[in-house]
């Protein structure tokens, strides 16, 4: 054995050296510990918070696309009205009105507005007012208005008398 080949005993000496150095190594304090721990928590917080606020804005997305497209189709919608109100009106335009009304039932869209009711001017747009008093009631219904889901989407525009 001329040249220096390290015995059996340094060997072992040397590698339960390295093992010593690195399990000092991958040792982690208390306190580091518990700032690694408190990071997760936090990240984990952070992604379930992401996922909430992610459905949320996809349920608003398809609100909004519903009540554009009920914007979108107003004027058909006062037509329709119109022409339900002549003295004649065609069966084809009765079943093309009573077909609009159940798809805005089915969208949840609500009427507002009806005579007799009392004037709410966060549903209501008053014209025009007539008499002296203190309640206000709907006098006539020059536009009706529609709600989305709980939320106003086009006042109706109406006549106010006062009594």
């Amino acid at each position: 054995m001329n040249k220096e080949e390290p015995s059996f005993d340094e060997v072992e000496e040397t590698s339960d050296e390295a093992v010593d150095e690195k399990a000092e190594e991958s040792t982690v304090s208390l306190s580091q510990y518990e700032k690694i721990k408190d990071d997760y928590l936090r990240l984990a917080a952070d992604f379930d918070n992401y996922k909430k606020r992610a459905e949320k804005e996809k349920e608003n997305i398809g609100t909004a696309s519903i009540a554009y497209f009920v914007n979108a189709i107003f004027p058909l919608i006062d037509n329709f009205e119109m022409a339900m109100a002549q003295e004649k009106v065609a069966k084809e335009v009765e079943a093309l009105n009573s077909i609009l009304t159940s798809v805005l039932q089915s969208l949840q869209v609500e009427e507002v507005g009806k005579i007799g009711e009392n004037f709410d001017p966060s549903l209501h747009e008053a014209v025009e007012h007539s008499g002296e008093g203190d309640s206000q009631i709907i006098d006539a219904v020059l536009r009706k208005g529609y709600l989305f889901q709980g939320s106003l989407i086009r006042p109706a525009m109406v006549k106010v008398k006062s009594e």
